[in-house]
């Protein structure tokens, strides 16, 4: 997921949570103070993801059918550290609070957080760099047990640092490119879907959907490292299947898209015909790919969209039968709990979990499932209840 490609209004009163530029005086701050135990240095990097370079139809058949199933099976640890006792306070700090995926994400740690007795602050950096490092601040000087962001780390080295160094871990959810510890960025844990299966996963799918004829083009935004990396991950299998073709690798900037993508996708028709697959990692650009191929007069029988993230319209064109087909969404509120456990191992001082959620598939038989009647991807596996029984000692049933 690429920040700020979509959003839609939010259900829950964002302003009563929202601390940015709000004095701090009186909000009982101090019980978040660092835990005796904690440790914020980063533990080593895991090893980089690897891409699927070949896949066979039959491959690509299985590869569907078990990210297309209900995921009610918890693959997430079953052990681990106690929470501490006592109250903490955990930051939140969001670069943009008007973006989805940074609210869920944010109720995710809140709901952890609150089976705790913990308390949870959210610091919106407005959707801006400078909000974002003035965020940081805030958090800092709030003085927490820990610090979870969805922000860019790399834009955000100095008051990383100044946390690691205060032992404040700090835990970010599409912080960077990869999951898991990131020393270099002084990330404790960095929570992220593995971005090889979404590629792979887009792949799969076009592939066993064509039985192995597909003609596709790729869309990316070349400025985007992991966008790169899930493009190489998407169109190298697409590109080693025999009887399939790569038609082009278009780089769109997100930035340019609304204004470009009709004269794009016009260029795309004189050249390649009536009749393709697209593939990108990126959802936000198909409400425009969408409409240029309705102005077009291009039908949904032959030209497929394919895409991950899974925004709202995503979900909305999946379930009535437009051009997209399929998505490859990634957890909402799962995330929120995994950084909740990453920040409780650090406090046992432990490294974080070695977990990645299994990747999911929207088709247009499976849209409503797994938080999709709510346009979110929320696992039936019960995840709270077993993080919960970590962090309680407790073993109560899961079912």
């Amino acid at each position: 997921m690429l920040n700020g490609l979509w959003a839609r209004p939010v259900p829950w009163d964002l302003a009563r949570k929202t601390m940015a530029g709000v004095a701090l005086a009186g909000v009982g701050l101090a019980s978040g103070a660092a835990f005796a135990e904690t440790r914020s240095e980063p533990y080593p990097a895991w090893p980089e993801p690897v891409i699927q370079e070949k896949m066979s139809v039959d491959e690509a058949k299985a590869i569907v059918a078990e990210r297309t199933k209900p995921q009610t099976e918890w693959k997430g640890p079953t052990d681990g550290p106690k929470a501490p006792s006592g109250s903490f306070t955990i930051a939140y700090v969001s670069p943009d609070q008007s973006y989805t995926p940074h609210v869920l994400w944010g109720k995710g740690v809140e709901q952890g957080a609150k089976a705790l007795g913990w308390t949870v602050i959210t610091f919106n950096g407005q959707g801006t760099v400078s909000g974002t490092l003035a965020a940081m601040q805030q958090a800092l000087a709030a003085n927490p047990a820990a610090i979870i962001t969805p922000a860019d780390a790399n834009a955000l080295q100095k008051p990383i640092k100044e946390a690691v160094s205060r032992h404040i871990p700090v835990i970010g959810i599409h912080a960077t490119a990869f999951p898991g510890p990131s020393p270099e960025l002084g990330l404790y844990q960095n929570i992220v879907s593995n971005p090889a299966e979404i590629g792979g996963t887009e792949a799969a799918y076009v592939i066993a959907q064509s039985d192995g004829t597909a003609k596709d083009i790729h869309m990316v935004d070349n400025s985007y490292a992991i966008a790169r990396f899930k493009a190489k991950s998407t169109t190298t299998p697409i590109a080693n299947c025999s009887g399939c073709k790569m038609l082009e690798t278009v780089n769109m900037p997100l930035g340019e898209a609304s204004a470009r993508m009709g004269a794009a996708v016009s260029g795309l028709l004189a050249r390649y015909g009536d009749s393709w697959w697209m593939t990108t990692c990126c959802d936000g650009y198909y409400t425009n790919v969408a409409a240029a191929l309705r102005a077009a007069g291009a039908s949904t029988d032959k030209i497929k969209l394919v895409g991950a993230d899974a925004p709202p319209s995503a979900y909305d064109m999946i379930r009535k039968g437009g051009f997209e087909v399929a998505s490859v969404p990634e957890p909402s509120s799962l995330f929120g709990y995994e950084a909740m456990d990453a920040v409780i191992r650090a406090m046992a001082g432990q490294e974080p979990a070695h977990f990645l959620q299994p990747v999911f598939l929207i088709v247009k038989d499976n849209v409503d499932s797994e938080g999709g009647k709510n346009n979110e991807f929320v696992p039936s596996n019960n995840f709270a209840c077993h993080y919960e029984n970590i962090w309680k000692g407790e073993n109560k049933a899961c079912n």
